[in-house]
């Protein structure tokens, strides 16, 4: 089986992929280059500066978490072991296929955190790990190859870094290649729909409201970057994101509205009905975006700042936005 990176949230990317891997693929790989000559194993040296004998071609792949997982989704690379959720207010993000949810071998413990014993019970033949820990990266390395990759770079660099290890450069250029084909089309189908109106994209978790900037990181560098949408006039550019009160979002008060509240199937009218009935209600009410009818609920996987994310962001808002 072979997970796309961007079903559900990308049809039209996948689509090109396909004609692009039929296309643009090399014709020797690592495997092809080395395994005839009896080498199994490739050093490559990870952000750690280690040097990790990275199997041929690894047949086992673990990841200690989603955003790894989603790098690995990207180049299209079988992720074999992953600490699946266990239960919780966690779930997969709306991007992640319900094949690989369903197919994933659990390495967790009850409460949803990795589970070393397990992970070693599993033989994986590779670990790919953005856990910057010293200690659990030690520990991972005396289960199997573990590459640890920097998740402050910028995600094309990431991105890169990670098909370093699995021999998938060309993955990774037809990714990034496809990626703004994509944003450029969303622009242009998005441009006539809010003209010179401003967004803003807000993430609440427990209780706190949190307001993406115009940074490399973050959806923020999707919408003012990649998209070239314009941010409200006072809005932080040097944070990637910012705690926001309602009256501080009053100051800003963008035209259009992405919001996740973290409520599963939360509605935009059940919103604006729990912040009428808040302190603040008049304040939320009185938003542009709200009285327009411009706020918008979307999965908390929008603000991954991981390829599929950014892949699903684009489109998520270009289906709202353009909806009849």
């Amino acid at each position: 089986m072979k997970h796309k990176a961007l079903a559900r949230a990308g049809l039209g990317l996948l689509m090109v992929l396909v004609f692009l891997t039929a296309c643009g693929q090399p014709k020797e790989t690592r495997a092809d280059i080395f395994n005839p000559n009896g080498i199994k194993v490739m050093p490559v040296r990870d952000s750690f500066g280690q040097m990790v004998n990275v199997p041929i071609s690894p047949k086992r792949i673990a990841v200690t978490d989603q955003f790894a997982m989603d790098y690995l989704n990207a180049l299209d690379a079988q992720v074999s072991l992953a600490a699946k959720p266990a239960g919780g207010s966690y779930t997969f993000p709306a991007y992640t296929e319900q094949e690989q949810q369903e197919s994933l071998t659990v390495i967790e413990t009850a409460d949803g955190s990795l589970d070393p014993s397990a992970l070693s019970g599993s033989k994986p033949d590779i670990i790919f790990t953005d856990n910057g820990d010293r200690a659990t990266y030690d520990a991972l390395t005396k289960i199997a190859p573990t590459v640890y990759i920097d998740p402050t770079l910028d995600w094309r660099s990431e991105l890169y870094m990670y098909s370093t290890f699995l021999d998938r450069d060309t993955a990774a250029r037809q990714y990034m290649n496809a990626y703004q084909k994509v944003s450029n089309a969303a622009k242009s189908a998005i441009a006539p729909v809010i003209g010179s109106g401003t967004v803003s994209a807000i993430q609440v978790q427990n209780d706190v409201m949190t307001i993406f900037g115009s940074t490399q990181q973050g959806v923020g560098s999707v919408l003012y970057q990649d998209m070239a949408l314009k941010a409200p006039t006072g809005i932080n550019t040097s944070a990637a994101s910012t705690p926001v009160t309602i009256a501080q979002l009053q100051q800003l008060n963008p035209d259009y509205l992405f919001i996740s509240t973290g409520i599963k199937d939360d509605t935009v009218e059940a919103l604006n009905k729990r912040m009428a009935a808040t302190a603040n209600g008049s304040q939320w009410s009185g938003l542009k975006a709200v009285q327009e009818k411009h706020v918008y609920i979307v999965d908390p996987g929008f603000f991954n700042d991981t390829p599929p994310a950014k892949t699903y962001a684009i489109e998520t808002m270009q289906t709202m936005l353009t909806k009849k």
